[in-house]
């Protein structure tokens, strides 16, 4: 991918030359697009590979983080290139692009180099996101993510009872010693979409106001959210380590 940068760079700015010879090497790289989305698409969440940006739906689309509208130079780099679903790519993020003023960084989040927490703040009262900062705020506009249309906040909903029947069903393994369930619990949990409510309920519960926030979570899952071997096993670190594609 880095040959395929250095030929666009070789085109003139000037009358949108770089950008159309970028579009059309985009659109004809049957090559590279492949090894591109399968490496995307390990690192997407979920069995079925859920959208990097809301993820809930499933991810269909090779996404420019920084559009090749605004720098066509990044059509090809691969750290710009994300897995997202057809809505986030399409009807909301589409081109958009802004950044801060003093930091020069985008005003969204990047999944792969953020910490989605520290900018979102998932509320268990409405399923819906709360901007802790500027680029969290920014993010939820613009993907829409709290959207009555987008039925999002109904996934999570559901995304956390099916979390709490999947505790109980790792704990009963556990107290049985019976790994095969535990395991088959784990590889479910981590399989199905909605991967940001699980996250977001393991730091919520380790919060020194978590019995209030989470007043509604029955005591013996919220003890289980806090139980170090299953943290262990299932706590994802920000940002991802991103894996390379060779020769980008």
């Amino acid at each position: 991918m880095a040959l395929l940068t250095g030929r666009i760079a070789l085109r003139d700015i000037e009358g949108g030359v770089r950008k159309k010879y970028a579009d059309n090497l985009w659109d004809n790289a049957s090559d590279v697009k492949p090894t591109l989305r399968a490496v995307l698409r390990r690192m997407a969440p979920g069995v079925l590979g859920c959208c990097m940006y809301c993820g809930g739906y499933t991810a269909t689309d090779i996404e420019h983080f920084e559009p090749r509208e605004h720098d066509a130079l990044k059509t090809f780099v691969w750290p710009n290139h994300l897995l997202v679903c057809g809505p986030c790519n399409s009807t909301y993020k589409r081109d958009w692009w802004q950044c801060d003023e003093k930091s020069g960084e985008s005003l969204l989040i990047d999944p792969t180099r953020d910490d989605p927490f520290v900018h979102l703040w998932l509320d268990f009262r409405d399923y819906e996101y709360r901007g802790l900062t500027l680029k969290g705020r920014t993010t939820i506009k613009v993907l829409g993510l709290n959207l009555p249309e987008r039925r999002l906040a109904a996934g999570r909903e559901l995304a956390r009872r099916n979390i709490r029947s999947l505790l109980r069903d790792w704990e009963r393994g556990r107290q049985q010693a019976d790994e095969t369930s535990m395991r088959d619990a784990l590889t479910v949990l981590e399989g199905q979409p909605f991967a940001d409510v699980w996250q977001a309920m393991l730091r919520q519960a380790v919060l020194p106001g978590a019995p209030v926030v989470m007043s509604d979570e029955p005591p013996e899952v919220l003890t289980l959210l806090r139980d170090e071997e299953l943290r262990a096993a299932t706590l994802i670190e920000f940002p991802l380590q991103s894996a390379r594609v060779e020769g980008a």
